[in-house]
């Protein structure tokens, strides 16, 4: 974990402009938007952005969680009127039963299953009864097809369906699930990938979701 804290904190000042600020980074964070922008309706909901580094989704959020005190101090920066927190995921400054939603994007990708299901187990405590997680994870399916293997713990952990349907049965019950960025868009010349952003969408609906790069997972406490 602090070799990912390390190296989160090393790109802060230039995360959000590397990653995002291009056609393949507006991409995926209008996709994400989509479905963020239908999850979240309720407008005095307590919402926590865990690791949300610089601050991309913190709109979303009421408060956000970070382990990088680099990417934190930019966050607040951005947000002045928000908590943020810098502390690790699986130890959160929160108490019992006291948040409605986690949101939690590009994060657990980085991570090995046990740290993932601790991390779970400490959202659930936070969560109030009936509360949700929503969370991206890259496809197994979609790496398998592709035979793609990561060298590195970067982005390296990943989930079909079927194991997020069992990843911690006793806490959570999976209520929707999406795919996102099916269309190998990294591909198209970046004159014209913002006109595939509705197909992509409507095809990442159907059962095709299971082989888009990533799934967003919608769960809810038991």
């Amino acid at each position: 974990m602090n070799e990912i804290v390390q190296y989160y904190n090393r790109l802060a000042g230039q995360y959000n402009e590397d990653r995002f600020n291009n056609t393949y980074g507006r991409y995926i964070d209008a996709q994400e938007r989509k479905i963020l922008n239908r999850l979240l309706q309720n407008p005095n909901a307590i919402v926590l952005d865990l690791a949300c580094g610089s601050g991309r989704l913190l709109n979303y959020a009421t408060m956000g969680a970070d382990a990088s005190s680099e990417m934190v101090q930019i966050a607040q920066s951005k947000y002045a009127d928000k908590k943020i927190y810098c502390c690790n995921a699986h130890q959160l400054p929160f108490d019992d039963h006291s948040v409605d939603t986690i949101i939690s994007f590009h994060f657990l990708m980085h991570l090995d299953i046990t740290y993932v299901q601790q991390i779970l187990q400490e959202c659930h405590r936070i969560l109030k009864p009936g509360g949700r997680i929503i969370f991206d994870i890259p496809s197994k399916k979609r790496r398998t097809l592709l035979h793609q293997q990561q060298q590195d713990w970067h982005g390296a952990f990943s989930l079909s369906l079927d194991e997020i349907k069992i990843l911690q049965p006793e806490l959570f019950n999976l209520q929707q699930s999406f795919g996102l960025l099916l269309l190998p868009i990294h591909r198209f010349p970046k004159k014209i990938r913002q006109y595939f952003t509705a197909i992509d969408a409507a095809l990442s609906k159907t059962f095709f979701k299971e082989y888009s790069s990533y799934l967003v997972i919608e769960y809810q406490k038991k």
